[in-house]
């Protein structure tokens, strides 16, 4: 059995971070390595690693984001698979009970994802969250290639149920949404290589800027089944984002991986630029209705279509605010 490195970056969620690494510890062997990343934290996350019998090795950086600190977890694992939890959410045990196996079989597999649950504060659950989650009708088949049994791919132990699993690319698939759970992601380091690096900088979505370069060097498996429970709380949570800052890293990651991709730009230019296209829309529609008239005139101006847009931003500042203020009270009547 291959051994894995599992990552867990955390900041400020001392008590959240405890039941993290217990379903880590409850899914994973003694061989298998935990890593917490402490990512600056204030309030007792350094004292949690030490509370469990079994070793996790715990990191401190300064503050610098989930990407930074899941870059840091990933340099410091010993193990060519690797592994992500975040420190608010939770590992089912059955988290590798195939994907480790199928990782170890299908050595071609940059990495494998699978669907989670919803974890909500009265202990309900609410399985196969995935597709609420990246808000895609379509079915696997259609998403990442045909399904087939787990069992042809690999053996099952006795009592672990079968599941499809679909093989194949994801990389443009993942322009248009993200589709992964990082909670849910078995990677290859070997394979990855220097691909295997996480996004910074960004207001959020720093990890599809590792999905869109990982998935950019072959194929992925994809287990329909949930592996992890996404745990929704009061807290603040990496996924919380609003759409100026979903749109502005959207684009900066845009920039960085697929717009720097030759081949793929003379491929599905077109498809590109309409996304691109669509999130500065985003961008101009926000910035306006939150009275930030620089910022949205500077996001219609990368339009080359948005005539709307354009126009209604060429108004003087003082209509705009007169405007705006119509509009939200309009709004709240």
């Amino acid at each position: 059995m291959e051994s894995i490195s599992v990552v867990i970056p955390t900041y400020n969620r001392a008590a959240l971070l405890r039941r993290a690494i217990q379903t880590v510890i409850e899914a994973t062997t003694p061989k298998d390595e935990i890593i917490v990343v402490d990512d600056g934290s204030t309030d007792d996350t350094s004292r949690v690693p030490s509370e469990f019998e079994r070793e996790v090795r715990y990191l401190r950086v300064p503050n610098g984001g989930a990407g930074a600190a899941r870059n840091v977890g990933v340099e410091a694992a010993t193990h060519d698979l690797v592994g992500f939890a975040d420190s608010d959410d939770e590992w089912l045990p059955s988290r590798l009970d195939k994907q480790r196996t199928l990782m170890e079989t299908r050595r071609d597999l940059v990495f494998s994802f699978s669907n989670f649950g919803q974890l909500f504060p009265d202990g309900s659950i609410e399985h196969a969250w995935g597709k609420q989650w990246h808000e895609d009708s379509r079915g696997w088949d259609e998403i990442l290639g045909a399904g087939q049994p787990c069992s042809a791919l690999i053996p099952l132990l006795p009592g672990v149920a079968d599941v499809p699993v679909h093989i194949g690319s994801m990389y443009r698939n993942q322009l248009h949404t993200n589709y992964i759970n990082v909670n849910t992601v078995l990677a290859r380091r070997s394979l990855a290589g220097e691909a295997f690096r996480f996004g910074i900088g960004l207001p959020t979505w720093e990890e599809c800027e590792c999905f869109a370069r990982l998935t950019r060097l072959g194929p992925c498996a994809y287990l329909d089944v949930d592996t992890a429970l996404q745990r929704a709380h009061g807290g603040p949570r990496l996924t919380d984002a609003d759409s100026i800052q979903v749109a502005t890293a959207r684009l900066l990651i845009i920039s960085r991986t697929w717009a720097t991709d030759e081949v793929f730009v003379r491929e599905h230019g077109e498809e590109m630029h309409a996304i691109v296209e669509g999130l500065n829309k985003q961008l101009a529609r926000g910035f306006l209705l939150r009275g930030h008239f620089a910022q949205a005139r500077e996001a219609a101006a990368r339009l080359h279509h948005g005539g709307l847009e354009k126009a209604i931003l060429r108004l003087p500042a003082p209509l705009l605010s007169q405007a705006l203020t119509l509009y939200r009270a309009r709004r709240k009547s």
